[in-house]
């Protein structure tokens, strides 16, 4: 993980190395054009259409799809099909570091992932799990291919006293941040108006942007559905309007997940959480 963002190096037909970005919420592969026209020319491709485009998740533009790849590829010494679009990300902040931005779905089966030991196992045996794990069921985002959960979030003041939304929350491994909510909802705004008490007022360390609305909750602890967790805080801003995120009254994200043993099924859409931080009680 890195800047919060969960990340791994490749290497692709026994000898190109890959800076690879892994999301649960993109619907394609995308390889950055650089990378593409200078390390993969070998590739069955064909040029997009002139029209062709796509919205990266959290981007309020469309960037141009320049070609389209469908191939298979040598990854780590497996053969991998790779169906992916190619497009020029090298100006957007989160990616323009990195050369491929993979879906965790596309991956082989179950994918165990352990942040706070940066480890991560493709196709896991589900059958042999320890009975530590809660398991959870999720449902699929039909646009992002990515898995969100319907539930709600509490946040506690030191008197034990909550606030409470209630709403879709997307399973964000791009997300660095513990939980977002999205201030484009009229309820969330609610939300955040009635937990003016939890409110970051010290901005000494970050700089309030009256266009996103930025704001922290920072709460004696927090819980989502059974789980709480202390120690950490709840960002709260508006988003760029799209189809993608109204659904969304916020998103879990990294800060949570490295809290746990996390394992993915996407086709099943069931999600397997094991504990491993002394922040989390399970009631």
């Amino acid at each position: 993980m890195k800047f919060g963002h969960l990340c791994s190096e490749w290497k692709l037909h026994d000898s190109i190395q890959a800076k690879v970005f892994l999301e649960t919420g993109f619907p394609k592969i995308v390889i950055n054009q650089k990378f593409a026209q200078n390390k993969l020319s070998d590739l069955k491709s064909e040029k997009a259409s002139k029209d062709a485009a796509i919205a990266l998740w959290g981007q309020q533009n469309k960037i141009k799809i320049l070609s389209l790849i469908k191939d298979t590829l040598k990854v780590n010494g497996n053969n991998v099909m790779f169906d992916a679009l190619v497009a020029d990300f090298s100006t957007i902040k989160s990616w323009k570091n990195y050369d491929i931005i993979y879906p965790l779905r596309d991956l082989s089966g179950a994918v165990e992932i352990n942040l706070s030991d940066s480890y991560m196992i493709v196709d896991k045996n589900l059958k042999t799990l320890s009975p530590e794990y809660i398991k959870f069921e999720a449902k699929t985002d039909d646009k992002t291919k990515g898995l969100y959960i319907n539930t709600s979030l509490k946040v506690y003041d030191s008197l034990n006293t909550n606030e409470e939304l209630k709403g879709n929350f997307l399973l964000d491994l791009g997300a660095p941040n513990a939980i977002f909510v999205n201030r484009n909802l009229p309820e969330v705004e609610r939300f955040v108006s009635k937990s003016d008490r939890l409110l970051l007022k010290d901005t000494t360390k970050f700089r309030p942007n009256p266009r996103t609305k930025l704001a922290i909750i920072m709460p004696d602890k927090f819980q989502i559905g059974n789980i709480y967790l202390t120690k950490n805080f709840v960002v709260a801003m508006k988003m760029f309007k799209s189809n993608k995120s109204s659904k969304y009254v916020g998103m879990i994200g990294n800060k949570f997940f490295a809290n746990f043993n996390m394992i993915f099924d996407f086709k099943n859409s069931e999600i397997y959480m094991k504990p491993t931080s002394e922040n989390v009680t399970i009631e």
